[in-house]
């Protein structure tokens, strides 16, 4: 595996790699030897594994990481801890390695670590500030674990959207677990795999005081609950006989993403109107971006993460660009600003 990703990444013209490890306590020798720009970590590997070796590497000197991934459930609960952790992305690995599907996978880890290199400077920085936020989430979570009690929700009238990409798992638990248990109904589009999204729903789930489920097809959007759209499906907000519910398809990619948050957006736009609030959060491309301004030309809400606080100023930018939203809001005001708004759409 090592030799495909590496004649991958050297034959592109765009990279070059400097060495190579088997395990993660030889990878740590040698990151401090020759100080790479980015690196990539097999979540799974002998004497110490990715996580731990993540966790050493964020420690000492932070920088972009991209995990390779198994798309085994417990290998997609690890990887949203590595997430968590700090790592920049991931790429899951082909049911019978990298080799059978080789070109999809060249295509996905070359991005990603282009990406990951135009970013780089951003790490560092947003380590810092995320050890603060974590234990705000840990505190949530340890209120769940004594007891408290999740009120019984009734149908939501005001619908909150949310797109996201790369950084998504770090940057939600700064606005998740700090949202009421009567916060309106809420729909999750993070670009995220089959396999990984209903572990990342779960893992959310276990620190916030609203209900988070991976979305089944006709779930209520109701009062309390995070719906997160499942990988490799599309989600929209569909009226029906009086509720608000979520409908799921497999059609096809919109915007070069399935989830796609311009398709949840535009589905709020002309279902919910002007009860819509939504927010657009750190990711490459321009996903959400054309969405989110039909839910500003509806009479809804719209907002995005600022640059400072993003991991990957891209989906944000492009909506800011085109006038598509009515506030920018750094990360750690988005939680409250989502309370505020949609306090005033009930």
């Amino acid at each position: 595996m090592r030799k495909i990703i590496t004649d991958i990444l050297n034959n592109s013209g765009k990279v070059r790699v400097l060495d190579t490890a088997m395990n993660g306590q030889a990878a740590l020798q040698k990151i401090e030897a020759l100080n790479p720009d980015v690196i990539t970590l097999d979540v799974d590997m002998p004497i110490m594994d990715g996580f731990t070796c993540l966790k050493k590497i964020m420690d000492a000197r932070p920088r972009p990481v991209i995990m390779l991934s198994g798309l085994t459930q417990e290998g997609a609960l690890l990887t949203i801890r590595c997430l968590e952790a700090g790592a920049f992305d991931f790429v899951s690995k082909p049911l019978g390695g990298l080799s059978k599907d080789i070109e999809k996978v060249a295509e996905e880890i070359l991005e990603k670590v282009i990406e990951a290199f135009n970013n780089k400077n951003r790490i560092a920085i947003k380590k810092m500030a995320q050890k603060k936020d974590e234990a705000a989430a840990a505190a949530i979570s340890a209120d769940k674990k004594n007891g408290m009690a999740r009120p019984a929700a009734g149908a939501s009238s005001c619908v909150v959207g949310i797109g996201i990409s790369t950084g998504g798992p770090v940057a939600l638990r700064q606005v998740i677990p700090l949202l009421p248990p009567d916060f309106p109904g809420t729909v999750l589009v993070q670009h995220m795999p089959d396999t990984f999204t209903k572990a990342f729903a779960q893992r959310l789930d276990t620190e916030s005081q609203v209900e988070v489920k991976e979305a089944e097809d006709g779930d209520l959007i109701k009062v309390g609950r995070v719906l997160v759209a499942p990988g490799n499906f599309h989600v929209r907000v569909k009226k029906d006989r009086g509720f608000l519910r979520v409908c799921l398809s497999k059609e096809d990619p919109v915007s070069g993403h399935r989830p796609s948050a311009d398709v949840l957006f535009q589905s709020m736009a002309e279902e919910v109107g002007s009860r819509s609030v939504a927010v657009i959060m750190t990711g490459m491309g321009r996903d959400g971006a054309t969405g989110i301004g039909l839910i500003k030309r509806a009479g809804g809400y719209a907002m995005a993460q600022d640059e400072s606080s993003c991991t990957v100023f891209g989906m944000p930018k492009v909506a800011i660009n085109e006038d598509a939203v009515n506030e920018v809001v750094t990360l750690s005001k988005i939680s409250s600003r989502l309370i505020a708004v949609s306090n005033q759409k009930k």
